[in-house]
């Protein structure tokens, strides 16, 4: 699942000027400390659920101090590596499941204007475009017959009929929100590490609700943290990898090669057969090497890899389904 790229934001290494937001076009190159530490905030381990998890967790995990990573993090936002976080609802809280189609346009030449209407579709959440015709959308919909229709009507917009589709593999999230819970996922759907006394103050109760609703929140998993990153800002290749494996003793055994083989690896979905993963690479030689690698690779049928160009985050649908819930509450 791509949206958890941001697990390959880089820092630049620390030289004289490094910090000054006055180089805001300089390009950024990772070490392994940077790509641990985006890692651990993005995915731990398959989605980062809480959303507001202090660095001094996140610093243990990596092995650094507190200001190592708290530098590291602001860095990369002034330099414009990452150009924000959002707290994502879970789909089941507005009457949805998650569903994936990786796909390609038939004409590489019309691909901006088929960005252009595939933003416009309802439940549409990320779209991630490779170089080339590669495209991976990420939506709600409709359990059901709803799902189908819509994977039809993204490839019928991208000119295709050759696709892979993704069946949801969040898990379930049967939390009944109060009109107090949606107040407060609304005050953090773009600033997930806001003040609790600014939070309150947007839903109008007390720091103490705040944090004991976020607690709950967090628990049951009703939202989760995604990265915004900009691949243009970045120094090398990040190759988004789909590898079909349907065994699942070997496919557990492949993810473990992978990881070992390559540090700066992040899974950010496994599915029944299906599992997919980011690995930064200094350069695109070193990456086909990892993708010929991989397919050899004991009980792996087929894979592919693409090369991350941008991630769209699309914002509208998401944030007019809140406001409908938030206006239900009143």
């Amino acid at each position: 699942m791509v949206l958890l790229s941001s697990l390959h934001m880089r820092a630049i290494s620390d030289m004289p000027g490094s910090n000054d937001v006055r180089f805001p076009n300089r390009m950024h190159r990772p070490d392994t400390v940077d790509l641990r530490i985006m890692k651990e905030i993005g995915t731990p381990q398959s989605m980062q659920w809480n959303v507001r998890e202090s660095y001094v967790s996140i610093a243990k995990r990596v092995g650094v101090d507190e200001e190592t990573v708290r530098k590291r993090i602001k860095r990369q936002e002034k330099l414009g590596a990452i150009q924000g976080w959002r707290a994502v609802i879970h789909p089941n809280l507005v009457g949805c499941v998650d569903a994936y189609v990786d796909l390609e346009v038939s004409n590489a030449n019309r691909k901006e204007e088929i960005l252009s209407q595939l933003k416009l579709l309802e439940g549409v959440i990320v779209i991630t475009s490779f170089e080339g015709k590669g495209l991976f959308v990420m939506f709600y919909t409709e359990p059901g017959e709803a799902l189908p229709r819509k994977v039809q009507l993204i490839c019928s917009i991208c000119g295709t009929r050759d696709f892979t589709a993704l069946n949801s593999y969040l898990p379930p999230c049967d939390l009944k929100l109060s009109g107090t819970d949606w107040k407060i996922i609304w005050a953090i759907r773009d600033d997930p590490r806001k003040n609790l006394s600014e939070i309150a103050k947007d839903a109008r109760v007390t720091t103490r609700t705040v944090n004991r609703r976020l607690t709950l929140l967090t628990e049951r998993r009703a939202f989760f943290l995604m990265g915004l990153p900009n691949f243009r800002q970045l120094v090398g290749t990040t190759g988004n990898f789909l590898i079909f494996c349907s065994d699942e003793e070997k496919r557990s055994s492949a993810a473990k090669s992978i990881i070992s083989r390559f540090e700066n690896t992040a899974f950010a979905a496994v599915t029944q057969s299906v599992m997919m993963c980011n690995i930064f690479f200094h350069n695109l030689s070193e990456a086909e090497q990892a993708y010929e690698w991989i397919n050899r690779l004991e009980g792996v049928a087929k894979a592919r890899m693409r090369i991350m160009k941008d991630l769209i985050f699309v914002c509208d649908w998401l944030d007019n389904q809140m406001k409908k819930h938030l206006s239900e509450a009143k």
